[in-house]
This record gives C-alpha cells, sequence and structure tokens, in this order.
C-alpha cells in the first residue's frame, strides 16, 4: 500500500509518527504550510519529521492547488491520509489513490459529525474518539476503519481532550495498521440513523455570559482553554482571557451577577455568575491593542459589559463632542 500523508496538527502528527513505526510504505508527506498560525490550533510543522525519515515532502497552502493535485499524481498514493485538515478535498485529488481517501475525526461517530469536535465534545458529549475513515460524499460519514474511544470527564479541558485523543490515535493505529500492511481494507458502515452534526465554532463564540450558570460557563472555559482562542470576558477597556477555572460549591458569599467576589493572593478570582459561584484560577488580561497587562482582578470588578449602562456611557461621550 503506498500512501501518502496530508496534514499539519498534533493528530496529523501521531499518524505519521505510527506510519513510520509500522514501516508503511510513506510515500509521500503533504504539510499545510499556513500564512499566519493565528486562527490553526495545534499546529505542527511535519517538514523536519519528515527529513529526517527521508520521506519526500512538499508544502502547501490550498491541498487543491494544480502542483499539489500533480505532486499526489506522481507519488501514485493507494491511498491518501487527510489528517487534521480543515480544507476540503476536491474530486480531483479523490479519484486519484487508488483505495480511497482516508479521514480523521475526534467523536464518537456517528455522533458529533461536522465542525469544532474538541469543543463541541467538551460541551455536549460524554465520549470522544479516534476515527479512521474512508471519506465519501457526505459529512464525517464515510465507513470506519479503524476505531477507539475514550471517555470525557467533567473536569477535561481541551488539552486534556487533545492527549486523550493522541493516546487513542495511537492505540486505534495499532491495531489497524498490521491488517492494512497485508494488504487488508476492512470497514464497518456507520449507523447513519444515529448521526448528530455540529456546526462552525468561531473565537468570538467564547464570550463569556454571566448570567449563565457556573456549570454552563465552567464548560465554555474548558472547550474554549488551549491550543483553542480561550474564553474571554470584559472589563471596562480590557480583555480577559479564562484558561482555567473551578466551580464553587461550598462558598458563603453570594453578591452581583458578574462582580468580583474575593481575590486571593494568587489572584484567583470568585465570581458571581447567574446560579452559583466560579473561581477563575488562570487567565490574562490585555488592553486594547492586545498587549498583556501585568494585573490582576480586583474585589468588587464588574465583568462583561451590560447593553443598558454601555448606550448610557455612549450618549454621554456624544453630547461632550456635540459641545465642540
Amino acid at each position: 500500500m503506498r500512501i501518502v500523508l496530508a496534514g499539519a496538527v498534533t493528530s496529523t502528527q501521531a499518524t505519521l509518527n505510527q506510519l513510520i513505526k509500522h514501516k508503511m510504505d510513506l510515500v509521500g508527506v503533504l504539510g499545510y504550510e499556513p500564512k499566519s498560525l493565528k486562527n490553526v490550533s495545534a499546529y505542527t510543522l511535519l517538514k523536519p519529521i519528515a527529513e529526517e525519515e527521508s520521506i519526500p515532502y512538499k508544502g502547501f497552502f490550498n491541498i487543491n492547488d494544480p502542483d499539489v493535485v500533480d505532486q499526489i499524481k506522481e507519488w501514485k498514493p493507494d491511498l491518501l491520509f487527510v489528517v487534521g485538515l480543515s480544507q476540503l478535498v476536491k474530486d480531483e485529488i479523490m479519484n486519484i489513490p487508488t483505495k480511497g481517501v482516508v479521514g480523521f475525526h475526534p467523536t464518537n461517530l456517528p455522533r458529533g459529525r461536522g465542525r469544532a469536535p474538541i469543543a463541541w465534545s467538551i460541551l455536549n458529549e460524554k465520549k470522544g474518539g479516534a476515527n479512521f475513515f474512508l471519506i465519501d460524499s457526505g459529512v464525517d460519514s464515510g465507513p470506519i476503519l479503524g476505531q477507539k474511544l475514550f471517555d470525557i470527564e467533567e473536569d477535561d479541558y481541551a488539552e486534556d481532550f487533545e492527549l486523550k485523543m493522541l493516546d487513542a490515535i495511537s492505540e486505534a493505529l495499532e491495531e489497524w495498521f498490521p491488517k492494512l500492511k497485508n494488504g487488508k481494507i476492512e470497514y464497518i458502515e456507520q449507523e447513519h440513523s444515529k448521526a448528530t452534526y455540529y456546526g462552525r465554532r468561531a473565537p468570538n463564540d467564547g464570550c463569556i455570559n454571566w448570567s449563565q450558570t457556573s456549570k454552563d460557563i465552567y464548560k465554555l472555559i474548558r472547550a474554549s482553554s488551549r491550543p483553542h482562542p480561550g474564553a474571554f470576558t470584559f472589563k471596562e477597556d480590557v480583555k480577559i482571557i479564562i484558561w482555567k477555572a473551578r466551580i464553587e460549591n461550598n462558598s458563603n458569599f453570594a453578591g452581583v451577577i458578574g462582580r468580583v467576589l474575593e481575590v486571593d493572593e494568587d489572584g484567583v478570582a470568585l465570581v458571581q455568575t447567574g446560579e452559583g459561584l466560579l473561581s477563575l484560577i488562570d487567565y490574562e488580561i490585555f488592553d486594547l491593542s492586545n498587549n498583556r497587562l501585568n494585573k490582576k482582578l480586583k474585589v468588587g470588578q464588574k465583568l462583561g459589559y451590560y447593553s443598558d449602562i454601555e448606550i448610557f456611557k455612549m450618549k454621554q461621550e456624544l453630547e461632550k463632542l456635540k459641545k465642540y
């Protein structure tokens, strides 16, 4: 089986490591090389690994560009692995491998098909998974070639999910690759009647609404945390990105929603939510120019923007401008 691998994140690297470990016939690596890493979570440059193992490598920005298509044709793969790449592979590439194109998705398929699987899984699911499947015309709907599931614990953050996913990739490929190396391609059809789908998430979807329950806000923080851009809130002219938090069930504090009620010597801030209390353990504060400030939250500060107050402030500023 002549294999080509395409991608550029930690799941791609984990797959590459297993391909090398099992001495698969890896004839080429395509590494996504973005113009900016700002919106690419868990990016990994595959070129050094490919060069160290003397595997032909080609970088790309758009996998469907003619020069990339020509390179894939030249490598003549039986299987093309597309792992950790959000770009849609067009038919011209899909028709090149003689045995098909293999995709990857980290949910409990057929549940959780679609976009932003890590964040949505932490928000809504109890299990994640490492799934390798044959890509078809649907969304993550092709027959499963290898699958390993794992539990999502109530305190797992995105980085915890990712570590479990990487272990699951190794376990799934340890089971599947020996069969594949012997020329066997066995698969199991998904139960399409049980399929669920998730839509795209953007960085701004991490904005915290303090009127929600502490449980829901805690989920959002865990789902948005590293390697994602982070859940965030505001305080006047600063933005606060919250990486880690803790639900407080035994505190005797109560206060106004969004208000900081207590700050300890380490800067851990206790905040009132719409229902329950939340301690902000790890957070960063940035000014309007996105410069990180060496500050901690203070007791009495109120987090978030409130439309009535902000509109009144804008009216006051507008009235001042009219006088000039």
